[in-house]
């Protein structure tokens, strides 16, 4: 299945809905249009770029006046032709990843919980490294690298001119895991400190002492998308690329899964305070300049019980 797949789907998705209820069939809109079948109904089914021209034409033909949407079909139908950054690691991309790549580009909004490991797109380059190496998903190490470099280009959407709006709640896991010791561990954690100070972006912690929650069924990310058909999809992650959740009623249970996930996290403020204090307690776990561990940080509130 090609890249560009889940913008098609949702492309040819809104123009069959469109054509219904314009009320005619397809065989009747490719006599119309002096158009194969097939045409229309390859563009119907997401299986073939058409020219954003041909959508016009339907359009047209389908008396679709609305404004708005015609702009954001058309707009669905040049982008779905585009060719991304990230089209140039080819191989190194799993096509549902790829597809995640692309659609972080058009999202509006993003809803992210991850239980184990800091998000891709908040995550150092040293991170990132660190941990798709120890995954030994990749025997070569170009591929890690090629793969690091995609991970930490595609954070460029938090701080473009028009930036994604970014909410991310991390299970006190994912800011405890060592992931590549200490050193690579505390300056992720001062980078999460870092970014948190963008206005498009809130992260919240879920601590250990919050007990069962929804978050123990897994990590995924919500991204909601402006314009026609599908508007929000469900993404879940795993070792070989990922999985897209695009039913309405699956959608929708994950967001409110995230809604109670945010609500039993840390205040923002809060959180804050956690991330700083664990960095601390990354930093007293670094060597000191004669190799020696000079001690673990003890929060004052521990020390003084």
């Amino acid at each position: 299945m090609p890249h560009y797949s889940i913008r098609l789907k949702w492309l040819g998705s809104a123009l069959n809905k469109i054509r219904r209820e314009a009320g005619l069939t397809i065989e009747a809109a490719a006599e119309r249009l002096h158009w194969p079948q097939s045409k229309i109904s390859r563009i119907e089914n997401g299986m073939i770029r058409a020219h954003w021209g041909d959508i016009q034409d339907l359009l047209d033909l389908y008396a679709f006046d609305d404004p708005d949407q015609r702009k954001a079909l058309i707009a669905l139908a040049k982008s779905a032709r585009e060719r991304g950054w990230w089209h140039s690691y080819g191989a190194n991309l799993a096509h549902p990843f790829a597809d995640l790549l692309s659609l972080e580009t058009t999202s509006k909004e993003i809803w992210s919980y991850e239980n184990q490991v800091i998000p891709g797109l908040l995550q150092t380059k040293e991170y990132a490294l660190a941990m798709v190496g120890g995954s030994r998903a990749w025997e070569r190490r170009e591929d890690v690298e090629k793969f690091v470099q995609i991970r930490t280009a595609r954070q460029s959407v938090l701080t473009r001119s028009d930036p994604l709006n970014l909410w991310v709640v991390l299970g006190e896991a994912a800011l405890r895991q060592m992931v590549g010791g200490p050193t690579v561990m505390h300056d992720q954690l001062r980078h999460l400190l870092t970014l948190a100070e963008l206005p498009n972006l809130t992260i919240q912690v879920l601590p250990f002492s919050a007990g069962a929650s929804t978050g123990m069924f897994g990590p995924f990310e919500v991204l909601e998308f402006p314009g026609p058909g599908v508007t929000e999809v469900v993404y879940l992650e795993n070792l070989l690329g990922g999985l897209y959740l695009e039913n309405e009623t699956e959608v929708h249970r994950y967001r409110l899964a995230f809604q109670h996930l945010r609500a039993s996290a840390l205040p923002e403020a809060d959180s804050l305070k956690m991330i700083t204090m664990i960095a601390e307690e990354m930093s007293s776990d670094r060597p000191s300049a004669d190799g020696q561990n000079p001690g673990r940080y003890v929060p004052d509130s521990v020390a003084q019980e």
